[in-house]
């Protein structure tokens, strides 16, 4: 693959590096399928397609990462914890805003497990993704506009939900693992529940995608007694809830498809390099 990297807004708060993978090749008459890939940072490069198997486009939205080229050189690989330390945090708390819904008022609100982190500003984060980035990205290569796909995990998988409510037919696939349903007591389920039944521009397929030993914990840490494997809510239950909970939507295909042996972190890895397969199909 190729690559084409920019920085939006360059010299704002709101500077954001966008990276864009392109494949070898002469691409499909209609133009490449587009994944856009939240959190790409944390497991890109995703292992290639076999020779003459279908490709697709890949988008990276840089939130910093916690490794690779996207990182300033003195907090790479190598560099001291410390010095790694603040650029980690702050692309954390960068993404905590980033992916998770506004408050019933509109406005920020505190994360409920990190309360010093400002939560509530998908919107704006959807609004440039399907704006500034995507016309970037389509300067630098033939897309197919009709082919867009969006992943993401955790509270990437949660963004990756209320895109759906959001834009409701603006993706034509999204891949969500190990999204986090628990965020605010089930905030996501209760907007998934206002989706219109009206079809919108076209079928929409959401796959849904988690660890069979996944689990959720519902409570911030308690630096005083370590989290055991055993603790917490399994995942995978709630994610076959939400599935039959959308099944009466008749222009929504929703599939779950289990991660075997695979546990929350795991997942991240298996789950984007399925949802590289079938964004190309």
């Amino acid at each position: 693959m190729s690559l084409r990297e920019a920085v939006l807004a360059s010299g704002t708060p709101d500077a954001r590096r966008l990276r864009l993978h392109i494949p070898a090749g002469t691409p499909p008459r209609d133009g490449w399928p587009l994944l856009v890939l939240l959190d790409g940072d944390w497991v890109w490069p995703l292992d290639p397609p076999p020779e003459g198997a279908a490709a697709c486009a890949v988008l990276i939205p840089s939130h910093g990462g916690l490794h690779g080229p996207v990182l300033p050189r003195w907090s790479r690989p190598g560099a001291s914890a410390a010095s790694r330390a603040l650029p980690q945090a702050q692309a954390l708390a960068q993404r905590a805003l980033d992916f998770t819904p506004p408050a019933p008022d509109g406005g920020r609100w505190p994360d409920p497990r990190r309360p010093e982190w400002q939560c509530g500003g998908a919107d704006a984060f959807l609004d440039t993704l399907l704006g500034p980035m995507l016309a970037w990205a389509a300067t630098q290569a033939p897309l197919d506009p009709a082919r867009l796909s969006l992943y993401g995990h955790s509270y990437g998988g949660l963004c990756a939900l209320y895109a759906l409510v959001r834009h409701p037919g603006r993706f034509a696939r999204l891949f969500c693992a190990s999204p986090s349903l628990w965020w605010h007591e089930g905030r996501i389920e209760a907007l998934l529940d206002e989706l219109p039944r009206a079809r919108p521009t076209g079928p929409i397929r959401l796959t849904l995608m988690a660890g069979t030993d996944e689990r959720w914990h519902p409570l911030p840490p308690d630096p005083t007694r370590p989290r055991r494997p055993a603790d917490g809510v399994p995942t995978l239950p709630r994610l076959e809830a939400l599935r039959e909970r959308l099944a009466d939507i008749p222009w929504l295909d929703c599939i779950l498809e289990p991660l075997d042996g695979a546990g929350h972190g795991d997942a991240l890895q298996a789950s984007a390099q399925r949802a590289l397969t079938l964004a190309a199909t």
